[in-house]
């Protein structure tokens, strides 16, 4: 990857450091993979023997597991469109949209940053006329992350791309999205201090969500939000507490990351426990209602989650070199997924009905889980992003960065139309 590119699309790199850290106190991983050699693809889909995964601490003996054929095409129950854009607004940039209307209005951040400071804006583009309008533009040296659409506002977090004593101030700003004379407003904010990350934005149809961390005396607070926009409602849907008053001895539970579903968050969580004089750290994850019942643990006491996701049927876990497969049920697993582990493999996976659709670098791909049978969704080569949804729409984007860095292909996956 050349190192333009690098500094240029600060909102992707930092969402995939925040999928690949459990917090800020474990080990950061490597940031360096690059994603824009087209290699053939080395994902296995292989079947395993029913065994419980609730509890990843109970010792199993797994025999070699059979493999099943790789690639094979089935009829995919969604539509899928893609519009290409060239412009030199997308020099040095990756292109993601947040929101495109029947008019071929699409929604994305910008970062036209120097190497002396930080400038990002938001654009709205008519792909019609190849025309743009610069809707927003943030203060220089402040970043804008996890930009999503949801009803009809645009809403966004924004920090300092520097740290001061290692506190983070951020905001979440939002915006009616048609409105040309609109301006922001400060929907919600906080301080991330101690080196934690700022919060992430994720949506799920009129419904985005967040975790904020608070610090009190050596207390980690963390508490989870469900924001509803068209009832105007905001829900705590959890709250868990980390003390790290003593620093090797941390006792408690910190949560990472949200994925909302239908009937609430599930979230990665990291806990930690003192146990005959050892700290240990796992990870759960566990379902928290939208209704404030009482929770569900999916999986538990796990090493390493990257990413993850669920609908009434399935349960999807990322980890480093494997993607596994539970039935949601009896949380036994189905499939195991082998990725590259050169690449980063099986992450922004979203679940329709039976169908998985995840991005395998430098791929996105489809399996149908009722047959284990798997497919990519689109066989160009380049650089693929990975998957957002807004709506009813899942979204994502291939560029081709040495042969035209001005030029991006936007894929669009209607979930509400089944193909023909």
């Amino acid at each position: 990857m050349k190192m333009k590119y690098v500094h240029k699309s600060i909102h992707i790199t930092l969402m995939l450091t925040l999928i690949l850290t459990a917090c800020t106190k474990s080990t950061p991983p490597s940031t360096t993979t690059d994603q824009h050699l087209p290699k053939e693809p080395t994902t296995t889909i292989e079947t395993v023997p029913e065994t419980n995964s609730l509890d990843s601490s109970q010792d199993q003996t797994i025999p070699e597991l059979p493999k099943v054929k790789p690639d094979v095409a089935f009829k995919l129950p969604f539509i899928m469109d893609s519009m290409t854009i060239k412009n030199d607004i997308l020099e040095r940039n990756t292109v993601v949209a947040s929101y495109r209307d029947d008019n071929g209005i699409v929604f994305f951040d910008r970062d036209f940053s120097t190497s002396e400071v930080t400038e990002m804006e938001i654009i709205q583009f008519d792909t019609k006329n190849n025309t743009y309008t610069s809707r927003y533009r943030s203060a220089k040296g402040i970043i804008i992350n996890t930009l999503v659409s949801v009803g009809d506002d645009l809403f966004w977090i924004e920090n300092p791309d520097k740290a001061t004593d290692n506190n983070t101030p951020w905001q979440i700003l939002r915006m009616k999205r048609d409105d040309l004379k609109a301006k922001p407003v400060v929907f919600a904010e906080g301080n991330s201090e101690d080196q934690i990350a700022v919060p992430v934005l994720r949506t799920n149809y009129d419904e985005i969500s967040w975790i904020e961390k608070k610090i009190t005396d050596d207390i980690v607070k963390s508490e989870a939000y469900i924001y509803d926009v068209k009832t105007g409602t905001k829900t705590k849907v959890a709250t868990q507490f980390l003390n790290e008053q003593q620093k090797n001895k941390r006792d408690g539970i910190f949560l990472d990351l949200q994925k909302p579903v239908s009937d609430g968050l599930l979230i990665r969580q990291t806990v930690f426990e003192n146990k005959d004089d050892n700290n240990t750290k796992k990870f759960d994850i566990v379902m928290y209602p939208k209704d404030q019942s009482k929770p569900e643990m999916i999986v538990k006491d796990r090493e390493d989650i990257f990413d993850f996701t669920a609908n009434e049927q399935w349960i999807v876990l990322t980890m480093e070199s494997t993607t596994e497969i539970l039935d949601r049920k009896t949380k036994k697993q189905v499939y195991s997924i082998t990725h590259d582990s050169s690449l980063l493999g099986g992450y922004s996976p979203f679940l329709f009905n039976n169908q998985l659709i995840y991005h395998q670098a430098p791929y996105i791909m489809a399996i149908d889980l009722t047959t284990g049978n798997k497919q990519r969704i689109v066989t160009k080569e380049g650089s693929y992003t990975p998957i957002y949804n807004f709506g009813d729409k899942l979204t994502f984007t291939r560029m081709e960065y040495e042969k035209d860095s001005t030029q991006a292909e936007l894929f669009f996956l209607d979930l509400n139309s089944e193909q023909q």
